[in-house]
């Protein structure tokens, strides 16, 4: 069978996956191969009439019997979520590659505030957001919890979106990229994976009752506030599909 048929297939079903999703992270359960391929066609589909699977869109849409437009709104609703999650993302505050071990997580704490404490003419904001993110890692118990629910909302799709995809605070960024050259940090997918690796035994080790309910309560309030923006997209294509 030839490539553009099997993807054209593959199109159709992770559309639909797209429609059905609760959470960003049901859609990044298969291979590497399916997740990345998701992946990419969550923001192909945003370009609407100018994707490549915009005819695949419109049949999903007939098929579901909503409009195109609806899918394409899913599809940004998505994307804004996952992007939403990594842009607070503690590990990408304190520009750390994910699940880092504790002494390069207090290393690079002791940079940004000897270089962004405010008394010493430093960026307030840069210091403010990345004590606050170290404060929670370096609590044992904070950090635990806060890596269970890195592991589940937003190791899924770490795995295929590059980190580049959203932006840190400026300085941050260039600092983290200018250390990666030198390889002090390990930015790229890939080797952030062996870190995964290296410690997913002790991530998710058994869950505790309260700290599965204070996992649940963050993540059913970042899913309200997705479910809610969903639920006026769908509301606006409703009625664009009524007057057109």
């Amino acid at each position: 069978m030839a490539d553009w048929v099997r993807n054209r297939r593959a199109a159709l079903e992770g559309l639909s996956r797209i429609l059905d999703a609760g959470a960003p992270e049901e859609l990044f359960t298969g291979s590497d191969e399916e997740a990345a391929f998701i992946y990419e066609l969550l923001g192909d589909a945003t370009r609407a009439r100018s994707s490549s699977y915009y005819w695949e869109i419109c049949r999903t849409a007939r098929r579901r019997g909503v409009t195109p437009e609806y899918v394409i709104d899913r599809a940004h609703v998505l994307l804004a979520a996952m992007n939403e999650r990594r842009r607070t993302d503690l590990y990408r505050i304190l520009g750390v590659q994910p699940l880092a071990s504790g002494e390069m997580i207090r290393q690079r704490w002791l940079e940004i505030a000897k270089r962004h404490h405010p008394d010493v003419g430093g960026d307030g904001g840069v210091f403010r957001h990345a004590k606050q993110a170290y404060e929670i890692l370096r609590d044992a118990d904070r950090r635990a919890d806060y890596e269970r629910f890195w592991v589940r909302a937003l190791g899924p799709f770490e795995r295929v979106a590059p980190r580049d995809d959203v932006p840190l605070l400026d300085e941050m960024r260039a600092n983290v990229r200018a250390r990666a050259g030198n390889g002090d940090v390990a930015g790229a997918p890939a080797r952030g994976l062996g870190t995964l690796h290296a410690r997913l035994q002790a991530v998710l080790a058994p869950i505790r009752a309260d700290d599965l309910r204070r996992l649940a309560a963050d993540v059913e309030r970042a899913i309200a506030d997705v479910t809610a923006l969903r639920d006026q997209l769908a509301a606006l294509a409703t009625l664009k599909a009524a007057i057109s």
